[in-house]
């Protein structure tokens, strides 16, 4: 085991044991938990051979877990209250932007870019998205919800996390982060980022520094142990893919650079996401565009300005903010089109064999770990 990061291999072997627990259910997997975890406690005077039961623990409770779950409902009872909630809300904050005077086309894209209602949204729309690679910026995502937390850490975070009374703006930033998910519907990919966020913010007001892959594992671990079955949602393996191989190799690989620049990053962690998620989109889509992380470097920022411009419109909806709104709502589209006109930059019928993918990913999480560790000495 990695000392220094014990919690991530913990959630992999979590991960590993649900993944085995929903594909084979058997009955011996809690008496066997139990007898690891007598042999841990009795050995944990013993560093090797507690760190392997340890992690055959967390192995074993995976595999318990999920083998508890032989039927379930996609769409449960209460996924369907807070969706419900959700799209009345949505048509609430809708109605606000709509007083902007924005146009029908750019009301239907703002509402799936902030709010995820896309009821309105074009077909045509949505292919000229997909067909480029820029789905994921329909879907709501973590990445939606760093640039709001973005903004709040901007204006209030950084200013008040060393102050005495900081720990008072805790629940208005955990308000912000979970209201923003709820408004939302609750998706996976938002509720693990707003796991991780509410992480990252009660240990940057406890001033203790952390590696970022500790909130993100036990992010895993809380939304597995609830749900064991969003394993295999393909939105849950795309946002823990990309952000895993982000957190991993950002750092690291910007070091590299003498001059760094925010364009250089944007494109670092562009480059990182479309590795990291290229064997799921092949596996689930069949197909992949080769421009996804050059395309990131100029979508990205206008996501981010579409966002800010769209909240400040719903809480001051005045004409202007229209205006500017239609503006770079345009100038997106015409990015999306001319990125679609370029030939050859489109692999299609791509058909990898779910081993395969396994072995990819399992081939890259050992580089990861190697080239960590190197240059951690």
């Amino acid at each position: 085991m990695i000392v220094q990061h014990p919690i991530l291999w913990c959630a992999i072997f979590f991960v590993t044991g649900i993944a085995i627990g929903l594909s084979v259910p058997l009955p011996y997997y809690l008496p066997a938990l139990a007898v690891a975890v007598i042999a841990c406690t009795l050995l944990r005077k013993t560093r090797h051979w507690h760190d392997v039961l340890t992690l055959i623990v967390w192995l074993l409770l995976g595999c318990s877990r999920a083998s508890v779950v032989s039927s379930y409902d996609e769409n449960p009872q209460w996924r369907s209250a807070v969706e419900q909630k959700a799209k009345a809300m949505q048509t609430c904050l809708v109605t606000r932007l709509q007083r902007s005077g924005v146009s029908p086309q750019t009301l239907a894209l703002t509402s799936a870019l902030t709010v995820g209602k896309k009821d309105n949204l074009k077909h045509d729309t949505r292919q000229a998205y997909n067909q480029v690679g820029a789905s994921h910026l329909l879907a709501l995502s973590g990445m939606h919800l760093g640039i709001i937390y973005g903004f709040l850490y901007i204006i209030f975070i950084r200013w008040i996390r060393f102050g005495k009374w900081r720990w008072n703006a805790l629940p208005f930033i955990l308000l912000c982060l979970w209201g923003y998910a709820l408004v939302a519907g609750m998706p996976v990919s938002l509720v693990r980022a707003a796991l991780m966020l509410s992480i990252l913010t009660v240990i940057s007001l406890m001033q203790y520094h952390t590696d970022p892959l500790h909130p993100l594992s036990m992010s895993a671990i809380i939304i597995l142990l609830i749900a064991p079955e969003d394993l295999f949602s393909i939105s849950f393996q795309l946002s823990f893919a990309a952000v895993f191989f982000i957190l991993a190799l950002w750092r690291p690989v910007s070091e590299l650079f003498a001059k760094r620049h925010w364009a250089m990053e944007l494109l670092t962690i562009s480059c990182i996401a479309w590795i990291a998620t290229m064997p799921i989109v092949c596996y689930y889509f069949h197909r992949l565009f080769l421009l996804g992380p050059l395309l990131s470097i100029i979508l990205i920022p206008m996501t981010t300005l579409i966002i800010y411009l769209a909240l400040v419109a719903i809480l001051l909806p005045v004409q202007p903010l229209g205006w500017a709104l239609d503006a770079v709502v345009s100038l997106q589209q015409k990015v999306i089109d001319l990125a679609g006109d370029i030939p050859y930059m489109t692999l299609t019928e791509v058909y990898p064999s779910t081993l395969s993918v396994a072995l990819v990913y399992a081939v890259m999480v050992i580089a990861i770990v190697r080239f960590r560790t190197r240059n951690s000495q």
